[in-house]
């Protein structure tokens, strides 16, 4: 009976190890969130030292150049957020007026019925809601985490110049003794070069959105175009759910202008835009580049957005993309990677390795079935 208890055993000590694990991450993700930030961006910009000093940049000077580099580039998009930030301040008082003014016009005005909705009825309700107590409330939740963030970006920073100092004083492979082509060597490479290869794919296709959103609701009239385009960019990288986020306040602003035809304007312009980007370009380039199914992405996101909050949503799939680099690595995890990065990408793998991967999995079943099965039956009685 004992025997028979064992794979049962080994499976329940698992299954608690794993939760033990998932809480320990939930619960230091105030510390993990900086670290985590730091690794990608010094991942992502691991290759700018090296290109200085091909350029004749000393050693140091170039570890300088990065790191203002970086620090230019976070701390422009936080002027920016700064200033838009400011305008929109001036312009909440006009916005509240004008939603005042809209939610008046409905009580006199007849009620339109399309499809079973009452526009004037739907419209007054944005507009109480514009008015009422919650938006100042959500402002100030939203400036309090930009304060937050503000003191984050510090800690990110300094973490980041560290790592980058500690990876650039790494021993070369000829140094540890090893070929170029060494395993252990193409492994790392690889390890990086898929990180940051969706972070530069990423970055320019939110550059391309939150250009293309700019021009778009600069053509329309909608208030503050360049600070809604630099917020659809931001929120770019949280996969499949980002770019309806940003799509809220300017629909407001538009609804605030020209009623509820704006407002479908901009939803309509928003869809067209992030939309085939998100949905047709991007999943298509990832499941060429980085070989990653879409659907994997998606799980990642929730699953790192529980764990490690907003940072995690951001991080979701570099931090998957590590996890599968390592677990590739090893002969007894490389059956998940398989199955991982192919599923629902239309890639052609090496057949031995998909049927060991297949058989992995059922194997894996069947002793999950075994032992539960075994525990449920009765001990044989000894004759």
């Amino acid at each position: 009976m004992v025997e028979q208890s064992k794979p049962l055993l080994y499976f329940l000590v698992g299954l608690a190890s794993i939760f033990i694990i998932i809480s320990g991450i939930r619960g230091l993700a105030f510390i993990l969130n900086p670290i985590l930030l730091s690794l990608v961006i010094t991942i992502t910009v691991l290759p700018l030292p090296g290109w200085f000093s091909r350029r004749g940049v000393p050693g140091w000077m170039s570890l300088v150049l990065t790191f203002l580099v970086v620090l230019g580039t976070i701390g422009l998009v936080l002027l920016l957020v700064f200033v838009g930030l400011t305008q929109l301040t001036e312009v909440v008082p006009t916005l509240r007026q004008a939603a005042i003014i809209e939610a008046d016009a409905t009580i006199t005005d007849s009620q339109t019925d399309i499809l079973g909705v009452k526009i004037n009825d739907l419209t007054s309700t944005i507009a109480n809601f514009i008015t009422s107590q919650r938006v100042n409330e959500f402002a100030t939740r939203l400036i309090s985490g930009l304060l937050t963030g503000l003191s984050q970006a510090f800690l990110v920073m300094l973490i980041f110049a560290f790592m980058l100092s500690s990876a650039l004083a790494l021993p070369s492979s000829a140094r540890l003794g090893l070929r170029a082509d060494h395993p252990l060597i193409q492994q790392a490479a690889t390890l990086t070069a898929d990180v940051r290869r969706y972070v530069t794919l990423t970055t320019a296709l939110n550059f391309l959105i939150g250009l293309g959103n700019t021009i778009f609701l600069f053509l329309i009239g909608v208030g503050l175009a360049p600070l809604w385009g630099l917020l659809s960019a931001i929120l770019g990288y949280i996969p499949a759910i980002g770019f309806w986020i940003a799509m809220i306040p300017p629909m407001i602003l538009a609804f605030l202008n020209d009623g509820l035809i704006g407002a479908v304007v901009v939803l309509i312009g928003y869809t067209l835009i992030n939309g085939t980007v998100e949905n047709l370009v991007k999943p298509r380039m990832l499941g060429q580049q980085l070989k990653i199914s879409p659907a994997v992405v998606v799980i990642a996101l929730f699953v790192w957005g529980w764990l490690l909050g907003a940072v995690g949503a951001i991080l979701s799939t570099p931090l998957t993309l590590l996890i599968l680099s390592i677990m590739e690595m090893f002969d007894g995890t490389r059956w998940v990677t398989v199955l991982l990065r192919t599923a629902g990408t239309g890639e052609s793998v090496d057949p031995d390795e998909r049927k060991e991967a297949v058989g992995r999995v059922r194997g894996l079943w069947e002793k999950t079935v075994t032992a539960v099965r075994n525990s449920s039956s009765p001990p044989k009685s000894d004759d």
